[in-house]
């Protein structure tokens, strides 16, 4: 039996040459978006290039409690097996908005919806691991060099801009996987977060205007790499950087905040 990968926010850019490259290399693939009409639109063109790959499609809105419970209950009803989730979905938001669960989106879309989704898909990943660990992979972002967690206020209702919600959304990102890494059985789980690379998709375009970017296909190397190789050299909870074990932002260090940050969103997300 394939090995079963689900990608969020998989429908175009990264997320799309992520699931198409996991498919190429023999993974059994679920492709995940907001609309059925986007997924399903993905479904076709990604059958009709990889004619002998599987995939499978979610549709559901991770930046909702609601949405992600959704979405869980239907990957456990698609994936009697499930070794590794992509946590690959992310916007960087142009004004603040705060959803229906009082959520600022940014941090909802890019940190509360995945960790959720994580948690709800758990034990389907710990049941799943056999001869390797499953695997959780958050694809992240240099920005979170330069966030801060605003703990007390992390919806920020004071000082919000862009910027400071993306880069705090990412930082929370690289913390989540380090966390897991802390909490799993390194047998059973490992986790993983990234900085894909400046790569040219919507999300640059709207977060930082005119940039010229790479390739999907280089924005995806690292995410492949993670979520495909049958081992991975550096221990669970390391960050990757372009392909590359780095050091993650001095922040990531503080085990306090990082707890601290774990009941929070433990909080936010109502477990």
């Amino acid at each position: 039996m394939p090995r079963v990968a689900l990608v969020t926010g998989s429908t175009d850019g990264i997320g799309r040459q992520t699931a198409r490259q996991l498919a190429a290399a023999g993974m059994h693939v679920i492709v995940h978006g907001r609309s059925k009409t986007k997924v399903d639109l993905a479904l076709a063109a990604l059958r009709e290039e990889l004619p002998g790959a599987t995939f499978e499609g979610v549709a559901f809105d991770v930046g909702t409690l609601a949405g992600a419970r959704r979405g869980a209950e239907a990957v456990l009803a698609l994936a009697p097996e499930l070794h590794v989730l992509v946590n690959n979905a992310g916007i960087f938001a142009p004004e603040r908005v705060v959803t229906s669960d009082q959520i600022e989106t940014t941090l909802a879309v890019n940190f509360i919806g995945p960790f959720l989704l994580t948690q709800l898909l758990m034990p389907r990943l710990l049941a799943s691991a056999t001869t390797v660990p499953s695997r959780v992979v958050n694809v992240s972002s240099v920005a979170h060099t330069r966030g801060r967690i605003h703990i007390d206020d992390l919806n920020l209702e004071k000082g919000w801009t862009g910027y400071a919600a993306y880069a705090q959304s990412k930082l929370a990102n690289v913390m989540h996987a380090m966390s897991l890494a802390e909490r799993s059985d390194a047998t059973k789980l490992v986790a993983y977060s990234l900085h894909p690379g400046v790569i040219g998709t919507k999300l640059l375009r709207q977060g930082f205007g005119p940039v010229q970017g790479a390739s999907v296909e280089s924005g995806a190397k690292t995410s492949v790499m993670l979520a495909g190789a049958e081992t991975v050299g550096e221990p669970s909870g390391t960050y990757y950087a372009e392909g590359v074990a780095t050091p993650a932002a001095v922040a990531t260090r503080d085990g306090q905040m990082r707890i601290r940050l774990w009941a929070a969103a433990v909080q936010l997300a109502k477990l």
